[in-house]
Formats: structure tokens, sequence, C-alpha cells
């Protein structure tokens, strides 16, 4: 027996609880491009792995989907509790009626909602305390999320994602027919004006279900089970409306928290290969602004690629730094690398030293000498 200290008094180790098991359920198609990030930030979190249970699906693949998730599942097999993986191999590479990697017939629904209802089913047949539904265009930056979501004490909730637009994880408001609809209080939430957690009429993506809780009893995907169901043939839908119909509120968490998603395009019967490198591009970018990039584990690195850099037409491409602002210049080379940019880094004229005082910030043109023709000049300093 041992006694720890919490606010100066001592607590008997017989009276601490392990932490609570929680199901991951993930759904994969064709993510090879989000795979590297998503799994290595996965691996990351700080909750014991031993108290986890993965349960991921993978099928209709027409990329290197399985083969990341077979290399990856054959490292962390011993780590976690226990690991529930079926990874079906391709063709067919699409579903009935599908015309496209973005397109999402009746079929398609169909498939996605008798997955999830399965994972559901397995978490409560297993006794979990928790199962967490996390799609894997999802990056879980704060390894604490999984932590923090259990401390809010919530039957259903979501931490926000930010995206490189105004799409979340969440919606402020529904129509009549069960569809989205924006509402005065989406941006400031979205915006994190306010802080705290919110009451919404819908969470997906990033979804914390407590299994313990009797109202849960109620959640499922299948319309077929929800009384008097009127709704859309929609995964997220259905389950929103068993939880509206069990008495269970959704809430969105908003803190000092940094989490991420790709934006999704359910209007695009197309998307294209270099579309969809696009927009992880831009939210690599977006995730620079306040953090460190997004971190890659090295047996993922043959799966990472970045554009070949150039100077985009022009001679030459300058910026410009002082030298004391190292975090800027560091941030600045990360997004050449991610855009393809070829860049010559010129130190900048450090007012305060040549001076000695408090100079404004401009470029001291009689010692650098830059011809407009020549090529694009940008300031980080």
């Amino acid at each position: 027996m041992w006694f720890c200290k919490t606010n100066g008094e001592e607590i008997n180790s017989d009276l601490i609880n392990k932490e609570s098991t929680v199901v991951i359920a993930t759904l994969v198609r064709n993510k090879a491009h989000t795979l590297p990030f998503f799994l290595t930030l996965l691996e990351r979190l700080d909750y014991p792995k031993n108290r986890i249970s993965l349960w991921i699906r993978s099928d209709h693949n027409e990329d290197n989907t399985l083969e990341i998730l077979q290399l990856w599942l054959s490292t962390i097999k011993n780590e976690y509790h226990s690991i529930n993986a079926e990874l079906l191999s391709s063709p067919p590479e699409r579903l009935p009626e599908e015309k496209g990697p973005a397109h999402w017939p009746t079929s398609r629904f169909t498939h996605v909602i008798q997955l999830r209802e399965e994972a559901l089913a397995t978490a409560r047949q297993m006794w979990a305390d928790y199962i967490w539904f996390l799609d894997s265009d999802v990056f879980i930056t704060n390894p604490e999320t999984l932590k923090l979501l259990i401390l809010n004490g919530h039957t259903v909730s979501a931490p926000m994602l930010k995206s490189d637009g105004l799409y979340s994880n969440f919606w402020c408001g529904m129509t009549e027919e069960y569809y989205y609809l924006r509402t005065d209080d989406y941006k400031p939430i979205l915006n994190r004006e306010r802080i705290g957690c919110f009451n919404v009429p819908m969470v997906h993506t990033s979804v914390l279900v407590d299994l313990r809780r009797i109202s849960s009893s109620g959640l499922t995907f299948l319309s077929s089970k929800v009384p008097d169901y009127k709704g859309p043939h929609d995964d997220i839908i259905t389950f929103a409306l068993s939880a509206n119909k069990s008495g269970i509120i959704f809430y969105i968490a908003i803190a000092l928290i940094f989490s991420c998603m790709i934006e999704t395009m359910a209007k695009e019967k197309y998307l294209t290969e270099e579309l969809i490198l696009m927009q992880l591009i831009n939210l690599k970018l977006e995730v620079l602004v306040e953090n460190s990039p997004l971190p890659v584990k090295d047996i993922f690195k043959p799966y990472v690629s970045y554009p070949n850099q150039d100077t985009m037409g022009f001679d030459n491409i300058y910026m410009i730094n002082l030298l004391r602002r190292p975090e800027r210049r560091k941030r600045m080379l990360n997004c050449f690398k991610e855009l393809g940019i070829k860049a010559t880094i010129v130190n900048a004229v450090d007012g305060r030293l040549r001076f000695g005082g408090e100079v404004g910030g401009g470029v001291w043109s009689r010692d650098l000498d830059v011809s407009h023709s020549e090529g694009a000049c940008g300031r980080s300093s």
C-alpha cells in the first residue's frame, strides 16, 4: 500500500480508480493522405493504452490505406487492450451507385450506418465505459483531449474541431427537415469568443459517448430503432434524433484545445487527388499558425510527400526575417515546404541593434538591394 498527496492531503492508493475503458471506433476509406498524421497523434494520446480498445473497419479503398493500416497494426498489436480490425481488400473499389470518392448515394449511407451500429453494439457487449467515434481525417493535436472530454462529464460530447474555413463538427441549428441551419450562435463558438461546453443539436466526426449512463441505451444509428422517425437516411442525423428521443443533450467543448479536421465536400460528386491534397495542405498550414507541424511517426514518412520546391516563375523569392525571430523563420520555412516554394532567406536589419532603440519595422533599402523585377519579396519579421 502507498499514499500520494493532493492539495496537501494524503490519499490511500486503494481509493484511486483506474482510468475508464474506452473503445475508439474508426472507419477508414481512402485516407492514405491523412493516416500518417492521424495514427501518429492517436498513439500520442495521454491515456493508458491498456484501457483503450481499437475498433477499425476499412474497405473499398483506391489508395494505400490498407498498406498503412497493416503496417501500423503490426507495430502496436501488443500495446492496446484489444484490437478489432477488419481490413477488406479491393476490388470492388466502390459501392453500388457511387460515382466518385466523395459521392454519397443511399448505398454508402447504409454501409456507414451499419458499421457505426456494429461499433456501438461491440462497445456495449464489451461493457466499455465509453466509445469514441473518431474519423480518420481528424488530427487530435492536444494529447489531453480524451481525458478532458471524460472530465466534462456529459453523456455525449465532442471537442470542437477547426478546419481551414467555417466548417466544423457541430451545428447550432437544425431545419424542420433535420438538416444544417446556420445561426447567430455558430461563429462566436467557432471563433472561441465563448469558452466552455455548449448545448448544440448536432455533433459529429469526433464524438465521445458515456455508455455507463442509462439514457445511452437509446442511442442508435438505425432509424428503425428510433420511435416515430421522420428524418433522412443519414447516420449523424439518426444518431442525433435518437439522442433527442432519449433525453440526451449534445455538448461541444470549447477550450484551449487545438484539434482539427479536413473539411468534407458532401456536395461534390467528384473529388480529384489534387483537390484532396490541397485540402490537407490548407489544414497543415492552419495548424502552423499556432502550433508546430503535424508530427509523423518514422514508419509513415515514406507515405508523406511534399511538392518540389521552385520559385513559382520568379527569378528569386526572398523571405526577410529578423534573427531574433527564429520561431517565425521556422514557421515560414515549414510553410514553404508544404507549398513547394523555394525561397532565399535574408536577415533583416535589426533597428534595435543598429540604432540602439525601438525603430519602425521597415526594410532598409540602403542595406538590401533587391530589384522588384528580379523576384518576389515577403517579410516575416
